[in-house]
């Protein structure tokens, strides 16, 4: 019989997360209800708020985990457009792997990176992209890089929770049918991962190492899925390496 756990920690560079859920989980996917028609449809619904929910986290998780730790280069956070509609993740994804290559060219680098592509309100892709290990660059020279339309180059020096900032661009959009069978997020192989714990007493030794000092945020939540249960997070110290 598989183990199951009641608390959770998740490791991400300098912040660390803590869940104490009132309802023990076990590791695996949730089965849906087995019925059909109307209620089946509702099912597959709450499926999809729970994987949008699942993709913000993991990527706040993998910026904060990679924050600073590839070099001595500042991560830079852009915002890549097309001057033509481009309404196909397909073509746009393609548009941005060869964007990628030609800058990987530029400084013979393998980039680091994180991308969220976004539909804007009149069908079009665009991309939000954070950049971990990219030298400085003049924002001439990456627009005609990019080659396809306008370059914004997003300012977050004063964000203190870089990944949660990030996060918020993967809104509800992500889960209507035009991701569907498609990635609403993609990154780098060479990206470092957060570290997660699911062992009661592992978690417990975790965190009577810390001090409660360093607790940014502590809510209490409930659904059906976990009960009444508690999420903490703490930040152990200030990010630099953020442009």
């Amino acid at each position: 019989m598989e183990e199951g756990y009641s608390k959770k920690v998740i490791i991400s560079g300098q912040f660390v997360e803590l869940y104490e859920y009132g309802v023990t989980q076990f590791k695996g996917k949730r089965g849906g209800s087995g019925r059909v028609g109307q209620a089946n449809e509702s099912d597959k619904a709450k499926n999809r708020e729970i994987t949008l929910r699942r993709a913000r986290r993991m990527i706040r998780c993998l910026v904060n985990s990679n924050i600073g730790v590839h070099g001595d280069e500042i991560a830079k956070f852009l915002t890549l457009t097309f001057k033509e509609i481009i309404t196909s993740l397909k073509d746009a994804n393609y548009e941005f792997k060869k964007f990628r290559q030609r800058l990987e060219y530029r400084f013979q680098i393998r980039l680091a990176y994180l991308c969220v592509p976004e539909f804007q309100k009149r069908g079009a892709v665009h991309f939000h992209v954070i950049i971990f290990n990219l030298p400085y660059i003049d924002a001439k020279e990456l627009a005609q890089i990019w080659e396809q339309g306008f370059i914004k180059v997003n300012k977050i020096e004063n964000v203190t929770n870089v990944g949660a900032y990030i996060s918020k661009y993967l809104s509800k959009d992500k889960i209507d049918a035009r991701f569907e069978g498609e990635k609403c997020y993609f990154y780098s192989r060479s990206l470092q991962k957060p570290v997660t714990v699911e062992n009661d007493e592992i978690v417990c030794e975790i965190m009577n190492s810390f001090d409660d000092t360093k607790c940014v945020y502590d809510v209490y939540f409930e659904n059906e899925y976990v009960g009444k249960s508690r999420y903490r997070q703490y930040r152990l110290c200030s990010h630099d390496g953020v442009k």
